[in-house]
């Protein structure tokens, strides 16, 4: 039985939408990603999730796995422009209303090393993702460093989970 058995198929959906749109929301923090930042992204998703599907916490194994098994439904969209010139305030803001709303919701239901465990998943996802899509610094470009707007959005991401 997965710990996710006693949350409705809306509750699940909820659960398993805040991880793209943390991703979403670093993704564009800086505008428009380009194609490189887009093959990276996708890289470093994998083995996110490559990992999560095999994490010690139930919780985020079964959140995981859970988006893994549900049908690819296109993103819903305001227009064209929005998916070619995104708004990184509105996706940021979008994902952490969606943080909140789901830390709220285990908070009801789940423990509270679960709810902890999720919350900071959510946080590393982040910090994960603009390793990737902030250019590359240092010597050789081996150093990754993420920009203020990333810096700014995980700050805001850390603040909705500790409230």
């Amino acid at each position: 039985m997965s710990i996710l058995s006693g949350f409705s198929s809306d509750e699940i959906t909820q659960l398993t939408d805040t991880p793209g749109a943390v991703i979403t929301a670093v993704t564009v923090a800086d505008g428009r990603p380009g194609i490189l930042t887009m093959h990276r992204t996708s890289a470093r998703i994998a083995t996110v999730f490559r990992a999560a599907r095999q994490d010690e916490n139930e919780l985020i194994r079964a959140v995981a796995l859970a988006m893994q098994d549900r049908p690819e439904e296109p993103e819903e969209h305001e227009s064209v422009t929005d998916l070619l010139y995104p708004d990184p305030e509105r996706e940021a803001a979008r994902a952490v209303e969606a943080v909140v709303t789901s830390i709220a919701l285990l908070r009801n239901r789940a423990a509270r090393a679960d709810v902890d465990e999720y919350a900071a998943w959510l946080v590393g996802l982040a910090s994960q993702i603009a390793e990737v899509t902030t250019k590359r610094g240092g010597l050789f470009g081996r150093r990754a460093r993420t920009s203020p707007p990333e810096h700014a959005f995980i700050d805001r991401l850390r603040a909705a989970v500790s409230d």
